[in-house]
């Protein structure tokens, strides 16, 4: 027996029926399709599929971005002139296209401001924990090491998102994510205000830092909202964003999220490098099969996310989606 919970319940309220008679129900032809009905399998990821990066398609340009990413880069790599690690980062950065910054977003959790403060529940914790490890796996790659130094150099023109401070990220992140609790997906009309930075702690002496606003819609209506930040350990000579009560907070800043784009890219976007030894140093630095498992399925899952818009932007996705 199936238990058949229809959404018209007032209708149709909850009943069993045999599983043949279900099977049969299902295998009918549907007039508008002139194809067989079916049945969808639905269950919860142990994790999210992405947890502190993901490619976006909010903006008309991420088509252009797909296909600089997976058609003009390996052209690009076929010059003569790259002799070094140094040269081939500062030829894809300095090609990026202007819109780079719009196609790679960081994964902000935002709700609704609790009545009695802020403290985080055990799930909220342990939801920033992986983000945190996740973010300081990336800082630990050599990959990272390398975007870091050409980032910080005077010759560097780096496309992406300009360097925002904490504050006025939380103001924008909070506006969108007010919208979104209050039932809207496109609303931009809040006004963020009385922003405010917290460093907590918890029983481990562990920093949580969360960015508390509120914002004021068009209509005068008030949603006060948490935005929950993932902390990391600045390194030796790198600037942070905020220190606050001793706590160094980094959120997922320009060099690291063009180490995870970077990553993301099919294996054989490397293939033209001309100079042996140059291409077997990048192979090294580019490669997942060593990263920790976070860090590895982080990427993974972007590079299908770059797969599946290159099909989209080429019409094909009717065909098989498989990541190669």
């Amino acid at each position: 027996m199936a238990l058949i919970l229809d959404v018209a319940r007032f209708k149709y309220p909850p009943h069993w029926v045999p599983l043949a008679l279900l099977w049969e129900a299902m295998d009918t032809i549907d007039e508008a399709t002139g194809r067989p009905r079916g049945f969808m399998l639905i269950s919860s990821h142990q994790r999210a599929p992405s947890l502190l990066y993901t490619l976006s398609c909010r903006d008309e340009s991420w088509a252009s971005m797909a296909k600089y990413l997976i058609d003009d880069v390996p052209i690009l790599l076929k010059s003569e002139d790259l002799k070094s690690v140094h040269d081939v980062l500062s030829l894809l950065l300095m090609s990026l296209p202007a819109c780079a910054g719009n196609f790679i977003k960081w994964v902000a959790e935002v709700r609704r401001q609790e009545e009695e403060g802020s403290s985080l529940s055990k799930e909220e914790k342990d939801r920033l924990a992986v983000k945190e490890e996740v973010l300081h796996q990336v800082h630990e790659t050599e990959l990272f090491k390398c975007v870091t130094d050409l980032l910080s150099s005077s010759t560097s023109n780096c496309k992406l998102r300009k360097k925002d401070s904490l504050t006025e990220i939380a103001a924008n992140v909070c506006c969108e994510g007010a919208a979104l609790l209050c039932g809207g997906l496109t609303s931009r009309n809040g006004i963020c205000c009385r922003t405010c930075i917290r460093c907590l702690k918890d029983n481990g002496d562990k920093h949580t830092t969360v960015v508390s606003g509120t914002v004021v819609s068009g209509g005068g209506s008030e949603q006060a909202v948490d935005m929950l930040v993932p902390v990391s350990k600045a390194m030796t000579g790198s600037s942070c964003d905020t220190t606050l009560n001793n706590c160094i907070v980094m959120h997922p800043a320009n060099n690291d999220v063009l180490t995870v784009l970077l990553l993301a890219l099919p294996p054989t976007t490397w293939l033209d490098i001309k100079d042996e030894s140059l291409l077997a140093e990048i192979q090294g630095l580019v490669s997942t099969e060593n990263l920790p498992d976070a860090l590895q399925q982080e990427v993974l899952h972007l590079r299908w996310q770059l797969h599946y818009l290159k099909r989209c932007k080429d019409k094909e996705v009717d065909t098989d989606l498989t990541l190669p």
